[in-house]
C-alpha cells in the first residue's frame, strides 16, 4: 500500500521504490494486513532515509497520507517497534531507532553465521533458474557500482541475491531466521556501501560467491558470503565511531 505523498518526503522517488521492492522478503501474491502493507511503506521510508534516526513520525499525517484511521497507523509502527526499528518514548511517540554499534556487532555476526550455512546449502540445491537470476543480479551490481551509482539501489539489488540464495538452501527455517534479520540490518548494510570503492568491492564478493555456488563448491560459498557480511559490519563500525567520537569532539562529519 503506498500513500498519495510521502509526509516530509525528502528522497526522490525511485529511491523509496527501490526499497519498498526489497523490503518485503515474502513471496509474490502474499496476503497481507493493512497494518502490514503500511509498515511496508513506512519501512521502506526508514530505509530510503525519508526518516532520520532519532527522528519522531506523526501518526496524523500518515493517517492522512494512507486515508485511513490512526488505528492502522499505531499497528503498524508496533509491527516495526517488534523488528528494532521503532521505539515508543513517554509523551513523544513512535520514533526511529537510532544506530547502535552494539546492534551492528550482534546483526551482522549472528546474520554472517546464517548467510554462510544458507551458501553452502544453496551450492548444492540451487536450480538453473536461480543461477541465472543472480547471474544477472551481479551484472546489474557491477555495472551500477563501476557507474558511481548510489547506496540505496546498490543494496536493493544485493538484497535481491541474498533471497535467492537463502530460498536455494531449501531450509524453511533458516529462510525465516535470516528473513527477520534482513530488514534490521538493511540500513546498516546501505550505511556499510556508502562509498563508491566499497560497492565495487562488494560487487567483486558477490561475482566470486555466485562463481562457487555455480561450481558447487560450498565451503569456498560460505566462506565468501560470510567475508561479505564482516566486511559491511566493519565499514559500519567505522564509520557509526567516527560519528560518534566527532559527537563527541563537538565537532562535525
Amino acid at each position: 500500500m503506498v500513500p498519495d505523498s510521502q509526509p516530509g518526503a525528502r528522497i526522490e522517488t525511485s529511491a523509496i521504490e527501490a526499497m519498498e521492492n526489497t523490503v518485503r522478503f515474502r513471496p509474490r501474491g502474499t496476503m497481507l494486513t493493512l497494518p502490514e502493507q503500511i509498515a511496508d511503506g513506512i519501512c521502506s521510508a526508514i530505509l530510503s532515509g525519508e526518516y532520520q534516526p532519532g527522528e519522531r513520525i506523526r501518526e496524523i499525517p500518515l493517517a492522512s497520507a494512507y486515508k485511513v484511521s490512526r488505528g492502522p497507523i499505531r499497528e503498524a509502527l508496533r509491527l516495526l517497534e517488534q523488528e528494532g526499528l521503532v521505539t515508543f518514548e513517554p509523551r513523544r511517540g513512535a520514533q526511529v531507532t537510532e544506530l547502535s554499534i552494539s546492534e551492528v556487532e550482534q546483526l551482522f555476526d549472528i546474520r554472517a553465521a546464517l548467510s554462510s550455512l544458507a551458501a553452502i546449502n544453496a551450492a548444492s540445491n540451487i536450480q538453473p533458474g536461480d543461477l541465472h537470476q543472480l547471474r544477472s543480479l551481479v551484472a546489474q551490481m557491477k555495472q551500477h557500482a563501476e557507474a558511481g551509482g548510489d547506496a540505496i539501489h546498490y543494496t536493493a539489488l544485493s538484497s535481491q541475491c541474498g533471497q535467492i540464495i537463502a530460498g536455494a538452501a531449501q531450509n524453511p527455517r533458516l529462510l525465516t531466521m535470516l528473513k527477520s534479520l534482513w530488514r534490521q540490518t538493511l540500513r546498516y548494510a546501505q550505511l556499510g556501501l556508502h562509498s563508491a570503492d566499497r560497492r565495487r568491492e562488494s560487487a567483486q564478493l558477490w561475482a566470486d560467491l555466485v562463481q562457487a555456488i555455480e561450481r558447487g563448491d560450498a565451503g569456498r560459498a560460505g566462506e565468501i558470503n560470510a567475508d561479505t557480511i564482516r566486511r559491511s559490519k566493519e565499514s559500519v563500525l567505522r564509520l557509526l565511531r567516527a560519528q560518534q567520537a566527532g559527537a563527541g569532539d563537538g565537532g562535525g562529519a
